[in-house]
């Protein structure tokens, strides 16, 4: 490897030598864009297949479905009967056990059995509950999917400024050229000239950082799609017209959609049915027993039957009920709180949009004006008209604006995304 970088060196320093720009930034670009790992490009659909399949918070908080389903299938479920047995009158000499002939042996099977509607009540609240478990894992999933939309489109941005720095460079090899024949016919100070090639520095390094910070927000994409091959977005498609949205119509979206909201109104029937089991726990459950008796000296075997319950005296489940009924209050306060969560998520949202569209608008309206402006002076320049401090400061002006350009296209094109999300549409 040592080698191979040496002989990279010498060749470099020939090249420099022999004033071949144009082949060494051809070197240059090379190695810059040989440094990023490339990896398979998906588009957006895709991802988020990969997303909904592969996450491991989303996969691993599926499993509360299957917690809330062994609990309707433990609410279904009959009490077990009890068996016991009793035996008395035996007697043991050391080596054996001998019958006294005033022997009771006892076998008796209870059967629990529920009252007051109470297995009913169970099961029913059980599935409310499972049904509210679902929609909060729907839930979760339009939560997480927010973030997954700003890290999908921090890679978009971080691929528009790569390729915007990379076309820079390519366009500023040219200024350069025309900068040494200046140079080498008089026209140009050696001062002027190595401003100029100091500034090149400028544009190498914000290719360097901005494909830095690429491949760090790649390490979050797969570590949110949670795949086992590396995996990259594919370049998007810029949409620079974004429509008008109506707040009235994307509340009643969200009002229709959200499944925080459809989750909490599942869960107050939950707990109006565990309130009305709690009630219902007043009545006392019914033991009823079946038993097998054999005593005396005769040892004439006997069978028999029992009933038996609680008396409801003095714990009358007094305090669970008092705890279900808190439990049910919070749940409608809850219910009034996601309410206003929903209004307040879909206005801040639309706001945001409204706000980063105005602004990409505004830099979309002078995009072509900014283009011209660089064109020109970069003409302006080659014919002498205007010194290298002036090129450098308009070359400067024209990179802020690009920039910027692209950072209000790649959130206005997020908050549109987000606007979804709180609406409740995640598909």
């Amino acid at each position: 490897m040592s080698i191979v970088l040496k002989t990279i060196k010498i060749v470099l320093l020939r090249l420099f030598h022999n004033n071949s720009r144009r082949v060494v930034f051809v070197l240059l670009t090379f190695f810059l864009t040989s440094s990023i790992a490339r990896g398979e490009e998906i588009g957006i659909k895709e991802a988020l297949d990969i997303f909904y399949k592969n996450n491991y918070d989303i996969v691993k908080n599926k499993y509360e479905i299957d917690k809330a389903s062994a609990d309707l299938l433990e609410a279904k479920l009959w009490l077990n009967p009890t068996l016991s047995s009793n035996a008395i009158g035996f007697d043991s000499n050391g080596s054996s056990i001998t019958n006294t002939g005033n022997t009771q042996l006892a076998v008796r099977v209870d059967q629990p059995i529920r009252t007051g509607r109470k297995r009913e009540l169970r099961v029913a609240s059980a599935k409310e509950n499972l049904e509210a478990v679902k929609l909060s894992y729907k839930d979760f999933i339009r939560n997480i999917l927010s973030v997954f939309y700003t890290v999908y489109y921090n890679l978009c941005l971080d691929k528009l400024n790569i390729d915007f720095s990379r076309d820079e460079l390519k366009r500023f090899e040219k200024t350069l050229e025309i900068a040494e024949k200046r140079h080498n016919t008089g026209f140009l100070s050696l001062n002027d000239y190595t401003k100029l090639k100091l500034a090149r520095i400028e544009l190498e390094n914000n290719l360097t950082n901005f494909q830095t910070k690429y491949l760090n927000d790649l390490e979050d994409f797969n570590l949110l799609l949670g795949s086992s091959k590396r995996l990259e977005p594919a370049k998007i498609l810029a949409q620079e017209d974004f429509r008008e949205y109506s707040e009235e119509t994307l509340l009643e979206k969200a009002y229709n959609n959200r499944p925080d909201l459809l989750s909490i109104q599942k869960q107050i029937k939950a707990s109006e049915y565990s309130l009305s089991l709690a009630k219902a726990k007043r009545i006392p459950d019914v033991t009823v027993g079946l038993e097998y008796d054999s005593f005396g000296t005769v040892y004439k075997p006997g069978i028999g039957g029992g009933l038996s319950f609680e008396l409801p005296l003095f714990n009358r489940n007094q305090g669970e009920i008092s705890r279900r009924i808190a439990e049910h209050n919070q749940t409608q306060i809850q219910a009034e709180k996601v309410n206003k969560q929903i209004m307040t998520d879909v206005r801040q949202a639309l706001s945001s949009y409204r706000g980063f569209v105005k602004v990409f608008d505004s830099y979309k309206s002078k995009k072509k004006e900014m283009e011209n402006l660089l064109e020109n002076s970069e003409k302006a320049f080659s014919l002498g008209g205007i010194t290298v401090l002036d090129l450098i400061d308009t070359r400067r002006t024209y990179k802020d604006f690009i920039t910027k350009y692209n950072q209000t296209l790649t959130q206005a094109m997020l908050s549109k995304e987000l606007l979804r999300v709180y609406t409740g549409e995640t598909k």
